[in-house]
């Protein structure tokens, strides 16, 4: 996170409490993002591209693991 140019930590920046969850799973990201009550997308810039890419979203631990429970109960039903 930047603040006047210059960045900040995520315990600075109050989200020290949020996991990481890369990029990949459709479904897990979505669920995670829909349990939690603050999720923050990371990006990172390209320089040869030009543009930001999505690495993956922040999200609390409980939503995480709530999440992941949803999507091992109906894993078989969404292949």
């Amino acid at each position: 996170m930047l603040e006047d140019g210059a960045p900040r930590c995520l315990h600075c920046a109050d989200l020290g409490h949020l996991v990481f969850l890369p990029r990949g799973d459709t479904a897990l990201t979505r669920r995670s993002r829909e349990e939690s009550g603050l999720s923050v997308v990371v990006v990172r810039f390209n320089r040869r591209k030009g543009r930001y890419e999505r690495q993956g979203v922040l999200v609390e631990e409980a939503a995480l693991a709530r999440a992941e429970a949803r999507c091992l109960a109906d894993a078989e039903a969404r292949r």
